[in-house]
């Protein structure tokens, strides 16, 4: 037999349902096997479109771990922990008091997307680039205008990083529209709007901490398809896959110039004697006209060779190779 509720009962479950109340309510033995649904909370992105995130901030790990050993001249390792769904204003709420917060454009994705740089690595980046050990433990201050600046441009030397990770995915031209150190002035997307985080950790020389990418739904919107991973996958050429960068390693290794020199002879002289050496002056050298030459490639000897002559121009014939024994002999 069903109950009619009245209507005042009717608004205090009207009232129960908004505040939330109902959630907390426990689970009878009878229903062992159902579980209390929020849908306030579902998950609104697929996985698919999750595990392709993933793939494409690990290669942007790998290029962004190059560009800070380039750059801060100190070891540095990034490595995705975990890409996960959740409500901005949880986001928000975890964001230390001392972020650096980049609000950043990626069209053709919707709106503004967000970089959380927490303190440690902020200040890691700062001595880095100031002449230190890369230590955040002596820079707990507020961020000076000159700090601000010097973060800007590292922030910015980022973008292109960023777009040529995504561009396997789809062409976007990362840029950095402002940068902040308060959350209140990058409420990018409301605090119920749901989004994706990824994040990083940021290992800089002996100290680490983390950084993350913080991605609206509605700013995947526009490339959905594209995040499928079957789609993705596909879409990159055959072999890509491994990640194997040979042939394009081989490729500019064989068009990159280097120079090689003949050395005929050497010889030590005082710098008395070199600074009155005249014309006709003679030097006596430390081998013989029949003697092989060494050519050095680079800064390197590598091979042996007679000196000749070719088309009335000076050559020299190479023999063999230097090994590391007649280096140690000399």
């Amino acid at each position: 037999m069903s109950e009619v509720l009245s209507q005042n009962e009717i608004d205090q479950l009207i009232s129960a349902l908004n505040e939330g109340s109902l959630v907390e309510a426990p689970v009878e033995e009878n229903d062992a096997g159902i579980r209390v649904y929020d849908f306030r909370t579902a998950n609104k992105i697929p996985r698919d479109q999750i595990r392709t995130l993933h793939i494409i901030h690990d290669n942007l790990a790998r290029m962004l771990s190059t560009f800070f050993i380039g750059n801060l001249g100190t070891y540095c390792d990034l490595q995705v922990m975990s890409v996960e769904e959740q409500s901005f204003s949880e986001f928000a709420n975890s964001v230390s008091a001392s972020s650096l917060l980049a609000i950043m454009k990626m069209p053709p994705l919707k709106g503004s997307l967000l970089l959380e740089i927490t303190p440690d690595v902020s200040y890691s980046i700062l001595d880095s680039l100031l002449g230190g050990s890369g230590s955040s433990q002596e820079l707990r201050r507020q961020f000076t205008e000159i700090d601000l600046v010097i973060l800007e441009k590292v922030v910015r030397q980022m973008m292109p990083q960023i777009s040529e990770a995504w561009n396997k995915v789809v062409k976007v031209n990362a840029s950095l529209e402002t940068l902040e150190t308060s959350m209140q002035f990058a409420q990018i997307v409301s605090p119920n709007d749901t989004i994706v985080i990824i994040t990083m950790s940021v290992k800089i020389g002996e100290h680490d901490d983390l950084i993350n990418f913080c991605f609206p739904q509605m700013a995947l919107e526009p490339i959905a398809k594209n995040l499928n991973t079957r789609v993705f996958q596909s879409s990159l050429p055959e072999g890509s896959q491994s990640e194997s960068y040979q042939d394009p390693i081989l490729q500019h290794l064989q068009t990159s110039p280097i120079p090689v020199k003949a050395i005929l002879s050497e010889t030590t002289l005082t710098v008395g004697d070199l600074v009155t050496l005249q014309v006709g002056d003679v030097i006596q050298l430390e081998s013989k006209l029949s003697d092989y030459i060494k050519l050095m490639v680079g800064h390197l000897p590598c091979l042996y060779g007679i000196l000749g002559k070719k088309s009335n121009h000076y050559a020299v014939s190479i023999v063999g190779d230097i090994v590391e024994e007649d280096l140690e002999h000399e």
